[in-house]
């Protein structure tokens, strides 16, 4: 007796399509952005919130234009007001020992301070100004060089195109020397008025300040 065929397998599953490396599957299109988010809807929101904060400011000032002065009414008849802000004037040195202690003092900065100035017409200037001490014995003595030059450049300020007469210029430096209780005079100087004038007193030249002078007596510790 002949015996059926076996059963045929049932098919198998197709294999998954291999793609090649680094393949990426399309995306789905996005749906266009809503009008709000794009840039004319942006600045379209943009213009209508500052017409609106424009409106709103005016509305809240009483349309009155922002930083004007509200108007007043002045009854008839009445003075105006006097102005709320008060002139400011400089008071300029009347004599020249004013002009020139002022000045001096000005350019003396730091290196010293003036004491008393006497400047009679027709005389001779003098001024006495006290050396400020500095770190070390080197710097002190540079402060004194600095402090005639800057005297001298402040006599020559006050004085030129004042008009005032003068003789010449004398100079007396005092220092106070550490643990004293009075400071003592270390430099005398007298300028003719011609070298006053003719002499440029830059700070650029305090190695020869003393020089300058027609007359000149240092105490040698500040000679140095």
């Amino acid at each position: 007796m002949q015996q059926p065929p076996p059963p045929e397998p049932p098919p198998r599953p197709p294999l998954p399509q291999q793609r090649p490396w680094g393949y990426e599957p399309p995306r789905p299109p996005q749906p266009p952005r809503p009008w709000y988010r794009q840039p004319l809807g942006i600045f379209a929101i943009i213009t209508a919130a500052l017409l609106a904060v424009g409106l709103l400011a005016n509305a809240l000032d009483g349309g009155q234009a922002p930083g004007a002065a509200p108007a007043t009414t002045a009854a008839p008849g009445a003075a105006p007001p006097p102005p709320t802000g008060a002139a400011t004037t400089t008071t300029v040195p009347a004599t020249l020992g004013d002009r020139i202690r002022q000045t001096a003092q000005e350019q003396l900065g730091a290196v010293g301070t003036v004491t008393g100035v006497d400047a009679q017409l027709g005389g001779t200037v003098t001024v006495v100004w006290e050396i400020a001490p500095a770190a070390t014995t080197g710097l002190t003595r540079n402060q004194a060089r600095l402090g005639v030059l800057r005297i001298m450049r402040a006599v020559k300020q006050a004085e030129a195109g004042a008009g005032d007469d003068y003789q010449g210029v004398r100079l007396l430096g005092r220092y106070r020397p550490p643990g004293g209780a009075e400071p003592k005079t270390v430099v005398r100087l007298r300028f003719s008025k011609a070298t006053v004038q003719r002499t440029e007193f830059s700070d650029l030249r305090y190695a020869e300040a003393y020089d300058l002078a027609d007359t000149a007596i240092v105490d040698p510790a500040f000679r140095g």
